[in-house]
Parts: C-alpha cells; sequence; structure tokens
C-alpha cells in the first residue's frame, strides 16, 4: 500500500511538474530529484530496508534486549565464552564470562569487573560482539551510509552490496567501514567485510580486512538472526578466501526484560577506556 501511495503521488506531482515547467533543464532536474526520493530504482534505503524486512526489524525494534550464550574464537584464541546481554539499541550491554570476568557498558562508560582481572580491549569486545549480531537493525541508524557496489562475488556466487560508512563522531570507530552482502534469495545479510581501526589507523587497517559469513539462521519471536559466524580473510575481488582465522558460536537465543540493575557498574571494577583516552 505505501508503495502505491508512493507511485500515485510521483504521478500526480510529475503531471503537474510538465504543465508548470516549460524549461526541459528545469524539468529534468526536478524529475530527477522526484526520481530519487520515491525510490523506485534500487536504492540505499531499499537495501537496507529489504534487509530489515527480512530479517524482522520492527520485531526487533519492539523488544527491550537480547540475550544469548556466546563462544567466540578468532586468530586461535578463546576470546571468551559466556554469555551477552544488550539492549536492541546497543545503548547499554553486559558479558559475563565462564571465566568470572564480567564487562559493562552502562550508557557512558565500559567496565571490567573484578578490577583486578585482565581483559585486553574489554570496550572493544563489548561493543563489536554485540554490533555484528545487530548490524540488520542498525542500518537505518543516524549518521550510518550506504553506497552501492553493485554485485559482488561471495563463495561461488554473486551477491547484492553495499559499502557501509559512518558520519564523523559516530561510535567509538567512525572511520570504520563496511562492506554488506545480501542474500539474493532469502534477503538476509549473508556476509560482512569490515576492516577494525579502533587503536590503530585506517591505512594499517585496511591491510587487514576480514570478513564474516554468517550462517544457521535462526527465528526468535519473529527474528531471524545467524547462529554460526565463520571469520575470513577478505579482499574485494575474491570476496571471502583461504582456511577459516575465526568462529562465533550462539546458543539459547531469547528476548528479555532485564532490571535497570543488570546495567549498573560493578562495585568492584576498573574502567575500561578508548586507547589514548584517559580520565
Amino acid at each position: 500500500m505505501r508503495e502505491e501511495r508512493s507511485e500515485n503521488n510521483l504521478i500526480m506531482a510529475l503531471k503537474w511538474l510538465r504543465i508548470s515547467c516549460q524549461n526541459p533543464a528545469v524539468f529534468l532536474l526536478i524529475f530527477i530529484v522526484f526520481f530519487v526520493g520515491f525510490g523506485l530504482e534500487p536504492s540505499q534505503a531499499q537495501f537496507a530496508e529489504s534487509i530489515g524486512k527480512a530479517q524482522g526489524l520492527n520485531a526487533w525494534q519492539s523488544q527491550q534486549a537480547f540475550q544469548t550464550d556466546a563462544l567466540v574464537e578468532f586468530g586461535g584464541n578463546k576470546i571468551f565464552d559466556g554469555t551477552m546481554l544488550f539492549t536492541t539499541n546497543m545503548s547499554k550491554i553486559r558479558i559475563e564470562t565462564r571465566d568470572g570476568v564480567n564487562l559493562l557498558f552502562d550508557g557512558t562508560d565500559a567496565w571490567v569487573s573484578p578490577a583486578s582481572a585482565d581483559f585486553p580491549g574489554a570496550r572493544f569486545h563489548l561493543f563489536t560482539w554485540p554490533y555484528f549480531l545487530s548490524v540488520p537493525f542498525k542500518l537505518g541508524d543516524p549518521g550510518v551510509h550506504l553506497e552501492d557496489k553493485g554485485m559482488l562475488k561471495l563463495n561461488d556466487g554473486m551477491h547484492p552490496a553495499a559499502k557501509m560508512t559512518f558520519s564523523a563522531g559516530v561510535g567509538d570507530t567512525s572511520d570504520d567501514w563496511y562492506i554488506l552482502y545480501r542474500d539474493p534469495k532469502t534477503g538476509y545479510l549473508s556476509a560482512m567485510a569490515y576492516i577494525v581501526t579502533y587503536g590503530t589507523t585506517v591505512e594499517k587497517a585496511e591491510k587487514e580486512p576480514h570478513a564474516i559469513i554468517y550462517d544457521d539462521f535462526m527465528e526468535v519471536n519473529g527474528v531471524t538472526v545467524p547462529t554460526t559466524w565463520m571469520f575470513y580473510n577478505w579482499n574485494e575481488t575474491e570476496g571471502a578466501h583461504g582456511e577459516p582465522i575465526g568462529k562465533v558460536e550462539l546458543s539459547n537465543l531469547r528476548f528479555v526484560s532485564p532490571p535497570a540493575a543488570a546495567f549498573a557498574k560493578p562495585a568492584d571494577a576498573k574502567r575500561d577506556e578508548l586507547p589514548g583516552r584517559k580520565k
């Protein structure tokens, strides 16, 4: 219905323009503005909307928080084995590990508990793994920009793709960029290449781009999320290539309504800062 109303409005507007605009150049310019604005061709907005619709954006946004057990391995090391809890807008995040170390973002600061624990890059890990799960539902956020990349190779097929960048000051690392691959059959976000500028420069980060292949999708209360993520080295020509360099396995996925205390700073905790920033 929304698409029909948009097309009818566009037709009426164009009829008015033909009558009102005697200058062909002016008419063409205004026509382009209307054409792009109504999004009748594949566009940035449609790319994001198609993924969101396929994976349940509205259902995601209707929920307060998401919780899942997670085993995260990367570069031959176990990053953590535990439980992630985060609000669906990612304003607050908690990771409890089976080793007894807890990570928390309370909306302002990142904390590690107990204070004696050694967990390098705690703030990075707090934001990274929940974000990798939430990307299909964050494409319309303020400061997010999508650039059409046409069809790019992924495994043995070609997928519609877009490059995601951010306005300055968005998040901890607004210089990061991502290449998003949309499954042409399901509409899901099937893979994502990315760079990590946390604690380094764009130039160095772009020498080691990685990619996630999402698999084993599961529906939870109207939301479809991948429960297995495989990590690879990546370049735009070959896509993901070589042997896996990391893996994430999710289980016991569910939406929850946690108490406010779930995101309160622990008594025995130390702050984890952005690299180069101290309080």
